[in-house]
């Protein structure tokens, strides 16, 4: 049975993703600025004709944008729109290099783009995209009107065509890896909540049935000492009118504390709870289970060394709880180690009963140990219920890579013998 985080866990697992995400975008962004940097100073002082002071300005500005988009994604988005357009405006592109918006500047807007849709949502990332096109063609008409730039109509609207072209591929494929994570993180909630909620189900079914066997064999007791005491006045003639009345408020006490104990389970039942007619199942039943699961695919082995002589004398509750640490432990099986062979043994020796349950390493998938301490149910339940016996329980991974489960239980007489 896996375990499942804690609340506070939960909590801080999306902070955690955001910031392993921030380290991400701040590593390759910085990289990404740092290049930006060079290369529009250099290439704009060098090819495009800018002043170096201007190049030097305008590709701090496309570096320090695409950092800003990284924590105030709006931000960058208007300062990479303002340094894009303030590069076209200031070069002069000629017939050599002939597009308005160059490449750089190109690069650091899909980039902005990108990490401010990563960052924010497909909104902001549309907003920049469509200014981004927009401030391009404005500054297109304004450097083809100039006369003494060498850039045509056909140039500009080419240079047009591949920046909305990139940045738009860019803005989409940023889009989709968002959805896809919205829909991951949504999936990973709808799995913990009902992985939360299917383990309070089962603890409250697993005490629910605690509670029920704990009726049937108090229960029992009970109702022996019950009819005792109300056919005490009859078997026994001899007795005294005082020492009658004493075992007939016996019996009352008897069937008072009956009564309580079946409201109180009606109390613990669910409304959908089936109630339990059939016998509680014991040692004796352990070949059926292990034949059951046979049946559903797996593969296990009884090693049953306990004779029905022995088995007739074992304590109702000891057989009980043996067989629902057989019954859990093949469930674990079944979830966890998927495949592996199991061998179940039961033994008695000095004057104790050995229960163990030991299965291979999955052939499967890889094997997962059952929490082994979580929730009150699976293995923790299973040592409660050996502790109310007096035995000791022991669960844990085997050298092989299986998982093992051992209880020790002292032989006692049952109720009633003598």
């Amino acid at each position: 049975m896996s375990s499942l985080p804690s609340a506070p866990e939960r909590a801080g697992q999306p902070r955690q993703r955001l910031d392993r995400m921030l380290v991400l975008l701040s590593g390759v962004g910085g990289t990404a600025a740092v290049a930006v940097l060079a290369l529009t100073a250099a290439l704009g002082a060098t090819i495009y004709g800018i002043p170096v002071v201007i190049a030097l300005t305008l590709g701090v500005a496309q570096a320090g944008a695409i950092l800003l988009a990284v924590f105030a994604p709006r931000y960058g988005m208007a300062l990479s729109v303002i340094a894009v357009a303030g590069f076209a405006v200031a070069s002069t592109p000629d017939g050599a290099n002939p597009w308005p918006v160059p490449v750089t500047a190109l690069i650091a807007q899909a980039v902005v783009i990108l990490f401010a849709t990563l960052r924010s949502d497909w909104r902001t990332g549309l907003v920049g995209w469509g200014a981004g096109v927009a401030a391009g063609i404005v500054v297109a008409l304004i450097v083809v009107n100039r006369s003494d730039s060498g850039v045509t109509p056909g140039a500009a609207t080419a240079d047009l065509i591949v920046f909305a072209s990139i940045t738009g591929i860019v803005l989409v494929a940023a889009v989709l890896v968002t959805q896809w994570q919205a829909v991951r993180r949504q999936l990973q909630r709808e799995q913990q909540v009902s992985a939360s909620e299917l383990a309070r189900r089962e603890i409250a079914e697993e005490r629910t049935r605690i509670a029920r066997e704990l009726h049937d064999v108090v229960a029992h007791g009970m109702s022996a000492i019950q009819v005792q005491a109300s056919s005490a006045r009859y078997r026994i003639p001899s007795l005294s009118e005082e020492a009658a009345a004493e075992f007939d408020d016996l019996a009352a006490t008897a069937r008072g504390a009956m009564g309580e104990m079946r409201r109180l389970l009606g109390v613990l039942r669910s409304e959908d709870t089936v109630v339990e007619t059939a016998p509680q199942p014991g040692v004796t039943d352990v070949p059926g289970l292990v034949e059951r699961a046979r049946r559903a695919g797996a593969v296990v082995t009884l090693d049953d060394r306990v004779s029905p002589a022995e088995t007739a004398t074992l304590d109702p509750a000891l057989s009980l709880t043996v067989y629902r640490i057989v019954q859990e432990s093949l469930s674990n099986v079944a979830r966890h180690a998927t495949g592996a062979g199991t061998l179940v043994l039961l033994a008695t020796a000095d004057g104790a009963l050995d229960v163990e349950v030991r299965n291979e390493a999955s052939t499967g998938r890889p094997a997962s140990a059952p929490a082994p301490d979580t929730g009150g149910h699976g293995i923790r339940g299973m040592r409660e219920r050996t502790a109310l016996l007096g035995g000791s329980l022991d669960a844990g991974r085997t050298d092989d890579g299986g998982f093992a489960v051992r209880a020790s239980f002292p032989l006692r007489p049952p109720k009633g013998a003598a």
